[in-house]
């Protein structure tokens, strides 16, 4: 079952939000999420870890929350990776902001205990923020942690580059030493900095060398999500079935049947247009037994069948109750074509009933072209002969009786009705068409109408 809904609590109050939508941005998880009001909640992770949420009217035009939202991988409910997120958590509490950095500060790093602080850009002032992230980077230096100390400045220099600690400490001969070594891009230095290096590979991700060391990292670090979310971006942007392919891997690894479906439907959405994802696409609708998507997704792109989906198909037919006017044109062609290449002995039947439908809903010159790749087929014959037969005769006025029972074959009475009529006009004293106007008029429920036309009728033939 998909979770769209998630509860916060705060003292002993609680409240259910509904989920909007989901960022993965870096290190950073954000949920955007509202109550019954309206009122927008954004619940904030560190990686997978929970930290705080918080209520705004709306975000500052440059802040870490807006930045989340435009470059991260942003996910509509219900999301697989969303559920993953959310599940481990019954509710979500509300924390003083006070007590949450001190609690950060015992479970992270300094660096780390910035970085997350600089999340909250737009719910905390800015130099309250940057005062904190200050005392976090004295700290370190009054205990002689010169490389933590310069690590701080770079989250500070990011998210406040004008505040007064990076004026006084940027040009300071203590740091220059590692000045050149991320400069020059020492990786075994920087192999221990990966806040650092996440950096600056993520705003080079659709670089192929900085998404392979990326996605190592966060295999290093067990980021499953983070990887997935990463190879969405990836694969929409490159459009190639070998990135789609480690993608599915990965899904298939950690995702099972429905949710595999859910975001492979995601990928389709955003824009993917490989041929292995329709593949997937149709073989999941089918494995779910989701007749109409099938058929509609079959019309869309005008799939050409395996004989074991054909096969799968017509099983899953068989197995619902499928009506022709609520099935797409397209699909329904194809699944008339599966029915008669596997010798169904529903196959005429279901191309009758989708004659019947379309006519009511299309008319004749739709049909002609709509029957086309059938025509090939001999079994179909007999029923799409009676279709040309109906286009040749539509302009003839002496052969309206013969339309008539050709309309009345396809269960279209009312069109039969209008044909009959004007035969009985053009045949004053011929007592068939009137016969076939009370016929019509009892299968349509008519009965003043149909009572009518049968005496009309009996009276005729006395008199003939």
């Amino acid at each position: 079952m998909s979770i769209q809904a998630i509860n916060i609590k705060d003292k002993q109050q609680s409240r259910q939000l509904e989920i909007r939508r989901m960022t993965i941005y870096k290190q950073s998880k954000i949920i955007e999420a509202a109550d019954e009001q309206g009122q927008i909640y954004y619940i904030f992770f560190h990686e997978d870890q929970y930290l705080n949420y918080v209520t705004s009217k709306k975000i500052t035009k440059r802040s870490y929350v807006k930045d989340a939202f435009e470059k991260g991988v942003t996910l509509p409910p219900p999301h697989p990776l969303i559920e993953i997120v959310v599940s481990s958590y019954p509710h979500f509490k509300k924390q003083n902001f006070n007590e949450l950095f001190k609690k950060l500060q015992q479970q992270y790093s300094f660096q780390e205990t910035a970085l997350i602080a600089s999340y909250f850009e737009s719910f905390i002032k800015k130099d309250k923020l940057a005062d904190f992230i200050k005392t976090l980077f004295y700290k370190d230096r009054r205990d002689g942690k010169l490389l933590s100390c310069y690590r701080i400045l770079h989250i500070l220099k990011d998210f406040a580059p004008n505040h007064s600690l990076v004026s006084a400490f940027s040009g300071d001969l203590q740091f220059t030493k590692y000045d050149e070594r991320y400069k020059h891009g020492d990786e075994t230095f920087l192999a221990k900095d990966p806040i650092y290096v996440e950096r600056k590979l993520y705003s080079n991700k659709h670089h192929e060398l900085s998404f392979q060391k990326l996605m190592s990292l966060y295999k290093e670090q067990s980021r499953w999500i983070d990887m997935i979310a990463m190879y969405i971006t990836r694969v929409v942007h490159t459009q190639t079935s070998n990135d789609y392919y480690i993608l599915h891997s990965l899904i298939d690894e950690h995702f099972i049947s429905m949710n595999r479906l859910r975001l492979l439907e995601d990928l389709y959405t955003r824009g993917l247009e490989v041929e292995p994802l329709r593949q997937d696409l149709l073989n999941l609708y089918m494995e779910e037994e989701k007749l109409e998507e099938v058929l509609t997704f079959i019309g869309k792109h005008e799939l050409t069948l395996q004989p074991s989906q054909s096969q799968r198909l017509i099983k899953i037919v068989k197995q619902q109750e499928i009506t022709a006017n609520a099935t797409p044109p397209e699909g329904l062609r194809k699944l008339i074509v599966a029915l008669f290449e596997s010798k169904d002995d529903q196959a005429a039947d279901f191309l009758h009933q989708a004659i019947t439908s379309l006519l009511n809903e299309r008319g004749l010159p739709y049909i002609q072209e709509w029957a086309q790749p059938l025509r090939d087929i001999s079994l179909a014959n007999p029923i799409l002969q009676k279709v040309d037969e109906m286009n040749r005769l539509i302009e003839d006025p002496s052969e309206q009786r013969r339309l008539g029972e050709l309309y009345h074959y396809f269960h279209n009475p009312e069109q039969a009705i209008e044909c009959m009529s004007w035969d009985m006009e053009l045949r004053e004293e011929d007592p068939e068409p009137v016969q076939w106007l009370a016929k019509l008029y009892h299968e349509l429920g008519m009965d003043e109408e149909y009572k009518a036309y049968q005496q009309l009728y009996i009276d005729m033939v006395k008199r003939a």
